[in-house]
C-alpha cells in the first residue's frame, strides 16, 4: 500500500518528488498562516486557486479547508512531503509525524559552492551556476560575449515616453471564482489589499504560456530597462514569473533555457538574456542557499523603529513611496527596483526593524516566501546581516530615484535638497542615516565617500530635523 503525499501551496510541481509511490494526493487549505503573516488578498486568492487546480488534475486527491494542518494531520499516518521551503513548515510537519523526501524545485549546487569560502558573493556563485550547468557558455566553456556581467549595459534610467507590451493575463475560470467567494466568506482573518482578476499564472500551462509571452515580447527590452522606474506602470519588461517559480508551477531550467534559446536564435541581445538568467540562477538560487544557512534574525544596525502605516496606505505625500505602496495594494506588485530602492531604501533610511520589514513583504505581495524575502529584505534591503550578503548598504538619496524613475517630476520635493520647505524625505533621511550609523559603517571602504562627504556638511541640525518630519509623515 502506497503513502499519503501531502502537496503543500508552494510545491504544485506536477512532479513533485512526494507522488512517487503514492497512492493518495493530500492538499490542506489552512487559514492558519493567514493570521501568522498579514496576507494580501490577490496572494491568498492564486495561491488558493492553484491548489484547488492542482487537485482538480488527480482523481485521488483530496483538498481540504481547515485552520491548521495539525487539525488535519493529526491521525494520519505514512504522510509523505517534498521537504517544505520554510524552515517553521519543516519543523511543525515534522512533529505531526510527515516524512520528507529532498525536493526537486531548486537547481542545487549551493552547498558544494559554500564549502571552505569565507566570501559569500552572489556573483562568484553566479558564476559557478553558468559553468556548472552550461548556460550561456561558448564552446570553450567560456562565458558568451566574452563576459559575465552585462550590468553596465542594463542600468539604464528611463527614457521619456518609455512604453512596455502589455503584460500577459490569464483567463479566470469556476475555481477562481469559488476561491473568490470562500475568501469573502471569511470571518476569522483579515486579509489586505484590493481584489481584482487574477494576474499570474495559476497552473502550468499557465506559466508555459506567461514565459513564452515574456521571451517573444518583453525579454528584448528588458535587459537595458530591468532597473528603471515608471510611473503608471511597475510592470515595464519584468517577466512577472516570480510567482508560478515560487509555487512550483514553472521549472527555474525551463525559464532559462527558453531566454537561452532565444539569444541563439536571434531573438534577444546578450546583455537582456544575460539579466534574466542571473535573476533566476544566480539570485534566486544564491537566496534559497542563505536562507537554509542562515538561523539567527540578524540586526546589524539595531534598527528598532515599527513598521509606519505608509506600508499599509497612508498618504505621505511622498510620490514615490505612495505611488508604489498603492501599487502594491491594488496588484501586490512591485518590480524588483521599486523594492530595493523605493520600499526597501526607505525603510533601511528610516530604521525599521527587519523582521517586521520582512512579515510586511512576505504577505504583501504575490511572489511573497519567507524563504524569498527574509534574505531579500533583511539582507539585502535592511543590512540587517551586516554585510554577509551585499558588501555595503543599499542606501540612497532622492538624487538615486529621481536619475532611475519618473517619479520627481510628479512630487512637490525637491530630491537634491535635504532641508527647508522643498527638502526630499529620502534624501535627509539618507544624511540622518549615514550620521546616525557613523561607528558602524566607519570600517567599510566604500563608504568612505559619504562618511567624507558628511564630516563637510554644516547643516545637520537641520537635516536631522527633516529627517524626524519625515518619520512623522511616515504615519
Amino acid at each position: 500500500m502506497g503513502h499519503t503525499a501531502l502537496i503543500l501551496g508552494d510545491q504544485l510541481m506536477r512532479d513533485n518528488p512526494a507522488l512517487d509511490g503514492a497512492d493518495r494526493v493530500l492538499l490542506i487549505e489552512a487559514r492558519a498562516p493567514l493570521r501568522r503573516v498579514r496576507t494580501h488578498r490577490r496572494r491568498a486568492h492564486l495561491v488558493f486557486s492553484a491548489m484547488r487546480h492542482f487537485a482538480a488534475e488527480h482523481d485521488h486527491a483530496e483538498h481540504v479547508r481547515a485552520d491548521s494542518f495539525a487539525e488535519v494531520l493529526r491521525d494520519r499516518r505514512d504522510v509523505v512531503c517534498a521537504e517544505p521551503n520554510r524552515t517553521g513548515a519543516r519543523a511543525s510537519l515534522a512533529r505531526l509525524g510527515v516524512r520528507f523526501v529532498p525536493s526537486n524545485q531548486f537547481l542545487g549546487g549551493f552547498d558544494d559552492w559554500v564549502e571552505g569560502r569565507r566570501r559569500l558573493l552572489m556573483e562568484d556563485f553566479y558564476r559557478d551556476q553558468r559553468r556548472r550547468l552550461g548556460v550561456l557558455l561558448d564552446e570553450d566553456g567560456e562565458p558568451e560575449g566574452g563576459r559575465w556581467n552585462f550590468d553596465e549595459e542594463n542600468r539604464k534610467p528611463p527614457r521619456a515616453g518609455l512604453l512596455a507590451p502589455e503584460p500577459w493575463r490569464p483567463a479566470e475560470d469556476d475555481i477562481d471564482a469559488q476561491v473568490r467567494r470562500d475568501l469573502d466568506a471569511l470571518r476569522d482573518v483579515e486579509l489586505w489589499g484590493e481584489d481584482g482578476p487574477r494576474a499570474v499564472a495559476a497552473t502550468p500551462a499557465e506559466a508555459e504560456a506567461a514565459l513564452h509571452a515574456f521571451v517573444e515580447r518583453r525579454l528584448p527590452e528588458f535587459g537595458p530597462w530591468q532597473d528603471a522606474m515608471v510611473d503608471g506602470d511597475h510592470v515595464l519588461f519584468h517577466s512577472q514569473l516570480s510567482a508560478p517559480l515560487n509555487l512550483g508551477l514553472l521549472a527555474p531550467l525551463r525559464a532559462v533555457r527558453a531566454a537561452e534559446d532565444a539569444y541563439r536564435r536571434g531573438a534577444a541581445p546578450l546583455a537582456s538574456v544575460e539579466g534574466f538568467v542571473r535573476q533566476i540562477i544566480g539570485w534566486r538560487e544564491y537566496v534559497w542557499g542563505m536562507y537554509r544557512r542562515r538561523r539567527d534574525r540578524g540586526n546589524a544596525l539595531g534598527a528598532h523603529h515599527a513598521l509606519p502605516p505608509a506600508f499599509w496606505g497612508h498618504q505621505t505625500g511622498w510620490h514615490c513611496l505612495d505611488t508604489v505602496v498603492r501599487g502594491v495594494e491594488e496588484d501586490a506588485y512591485a518590480n524588483h527596483i521599486e523594492r530595493l530602492m523605493v520600499l526597501g531604501n526607505i525603510l533601511l533610511l528610516a530604521g525599521v526593524e527587519p523582521w517586521a520589514a520582512v512579515r510586511w513583504f512576505q504577505g504583501a505581495f504575490i511572489d511573497g516566501a519567507e524563504w524569498v524575502m527574509a534574505p531579500n529584505a533583511a539582507g539585502m534591503a535592511l543590512y540587517a546581516d551586516g554585510g554577509e550578503m551585499m558588501s555595503k548598504p543599499y542606501a540612497a538619496g532622492g538624487n538615486y530615484i529621481n536619475k532611475m524613475s519618473t517619479f520627481c517630476g510628479g512630487c512637490r520635493y525637491s530630491p537634491n535638497v535635504r532641508t527647508g520647505a522643498d527638502a526630499c524625505p529620502v534624501t535627509a533621511l539618507y544624511w540622518d542615516f549615514v550620521d546616525r550609523n557613523q561607528a558602524r559603517l566607519s570600517g567599510n571602504r566604500r563608504m568612505r565617500q559619504p562618511l567624507r562627504t558628511l564630516a563637510r556638511l554644516d547643516d545637520m541640525d537641520a537635516v536631522r530635523a527633516r529627517a524626524q518630519a519625515a518619520r512623522a509623515e511616515l504615519g
